[in-house]
């Protein structure tokens, strides 16, 4: 098997990419909501067939990278929300560094997004992109327009 098609080395990149969200996330809120615009916009060009990479294969990992972000995001909120943070109003909390908790945001969102890549580059790995984009060409080539519109006039 080819290294660079390994479901379990290709899907490192989920943790890289959210070590980002990390970064955003314990930042400022702005930030993690440009990062969550900017991965939305990673799907949007993805769905409209707008070529971010090099190869298709680059571009569906970035496609996947980005859902299963989204995903691990989600996913994440609801095991920190699940095994919560129970503290007291009246303490302190404890002390935490900002070591640990860029850490521990990192494996939060990590936890679901890693399993959750491996799988979807599985399902990549078994398609035949080659032939998916020379139907997509096809049918970019025979649409004429607004499928209202007429081509002899109104």
């Amino acid at each position: 098997m080819n290294i660079y098609r390994n479901p379990f080395i290709v899907a490192l990149w989920a943790p890289v990419y959210q070590m980002v969200a990390t970064v955003a996330i314990t930042n400022d809120f702005l930030m993690a909501a440009i990062f969550i615009m900017f991965t939305l916009a990673l799907i949007g060009a993805y769905v409209s067939e707008f070529p971010l990479l090099s190869t298709l294969y680059m571009n569906e990992v970035a496609h996947k990278t980005s859902i299963s972000s989204l995903m691990g995001m989600l996913l994440g909120l609801m095991l920190f929300l699940a095994f919560g943070t129970g503290t007291d109003d009246g303490t302190d909390g404890g002390m935490i560094s900002a070591g640990g908790k860029f850490m521990a945001t990192w494996g939060v969102l990590s936890l679901p997004a890693y399993p959750l890549m491996v799988f979807l580059i599985f399902g990549v790995n078994k398609r035949n992109l080659e032939a998916e984009d020379v139907i997509r060409k096809e049918r970019r080539k025979n649409r004429a327009g607004p499928p209202i519109m007429k081509k002899d006039g109104f």
